[in-house]
């Protein structure tokens, strides 16, 4: 008898499914599970087709980096944005 009711039938498997899959569709997302989603949904979008829409200066203005090394030259990290005295003696003192 208890091995009848562990056994399911298929229809019975399936419906379960069913009400799980209709109880899941309530549920909403939380902002950072929708933003991955959407950033996993793009990249597999860019992967499949290739940037889309992209216009010819676009292209233009970055082919003109191809061959160089020229932005290669350019270290964002030297720049200063503003460091309080504080933080730069943390900075310096690693």
């Amino acid at each position: 008898m208890e091995n009848q009711k562990e056994q399911l039938t298929q229809e019975e498997r399936i419906e379960i499914i069913r009400q799980a899959f209709e109880q899941a569709k309530g549920v909403a997302l939380s902002d950072q599970a929708q933003e991955f989603i959407e950033d996993v949904k793009t990249e597999e979008l860019v992967v499949e087709h290739g940037l889309l829409d992209s216009q010819r200066e676009d292209l233009e203005d970055e082919s003109q980096f191809l061959f160089s090394d020229s932005a290669e030259d350019i270290d964002e990290e030297d720049e200063s944005f503003g460091v309080s005295s504080e933080m730069r003696e943390v900075y310096n003192n690693n």
